[in-house]
């Protein structure tokens, strides 16, 4: 599992300044374990945000249900397409490898080009995945998605640059370093370009605070789930239907075949 933490709202009201209608979309995985994404967290950060003046649109994951999966998380998108199209922005209470699964969904499955923003920081990669997986979070402690149009330079930049491409970009966009890998700061670009935020693309970004990078990187809960709490939260309403809503929703080719 990915520790987390949650930002200091006051970064969070500063990702959504001048956005009135946002989207909060919770995480059924880590985030749930430490209390960042789970479904109690989602109606704190909804109501601290109306408090704000935000008209704000709640979306929770039952457990099991992770934003970083978009077979699970794409579902309960899906279902609130409509308040999606309508947001001007979505938090996301996941890692930063949950934000960009988001961001990416939305993108190229909804069509759509919104802002979409990081409410935690992950601390640390606590576990492991049964199959491959792509890195696109490192767990920095100091999530730099809300700068960079969702798409992490640590990560996906060969040289983890902070304020644009290399000197050594290809012609085709392709990466300096490896060939076969697009520009990172290239898509940087053009998601800024497609949302309208050219001019934060030109904003001068401080070097990437790695205090927080210090290994080993210890982290403590203050209440860790229990047991019991796991398993009552596994066996409740939501959890099921959420599972009965992933196994027979209908894919989109399915209704287009009976059209």
């Amino acid at each position: 599992m990915i520790a987390q933490e949650q930002k200091p709202m006051e970064e969070i009201l500063g990702f959504l300044e001048g956005k009135k209608n946002v989207v909060v979309l919770g995480c059924g995985g880590c985030a749930t374990f430490y209390h960042t994404g789970d479904k109690d967290a989602v109606d704190e950060m909804a109501s601290k945000l109306e408090h704000e003046g935000k008209t704000v649109t709640k979306i929770s994951m039952p457990l099991g249900m992770q934003a970083c999966d978009t077979e699970k998380s794409g579902i309960f998108l899906e279902k609130k397409k409509s308040a999606v199209e309508s947001c001007d922005a979505i938090l996301v209470m996941s890692c930063g490898d949950g934000v960009q699964v988001v961001t990416e969904f939305v993108d190229d499955e909804m069509g759509l080009v919104k802002h979409v923003y990081p409410a935690n920081d992950a601390i640390g990669l606590v576990g492991g995945g049964p199959k491959k997986f792509k890195e696109t979070c490192q767990s920095c402690g100091m999530c730099e998605l809300g700068k960079t149009a969702g798409i992490c330079p640590l990560t996906s930049c060969g040289k983890g640059l902070m304020n644009g491409p290399c000197g050594g970009v290809r012609v085709d966009n392709k990466c300096e370093i490896d060939p076969e890998k697009d520009c990172a700061w290239v898509k940087i670009y053009e998601r800024m370009e497609k949302l309208g935020d050219l001019d934060d693309f030109l904003q001068m970004r401080a070097p990437h605070d790695w205090s927080k990078c210090l290994r080993p990187r210890l982290f403590e809960l203050e209440e860790p789930m229990s047991m019991v709490d796991m398993m009552g939260a596994m066996m409740n309403f939501n959890t099921i239907s959420g599972y009965m809503a992933m196994m027979f929703q209908k894919k989109p080719e399915e209704e287009k075949s009976k059209e």
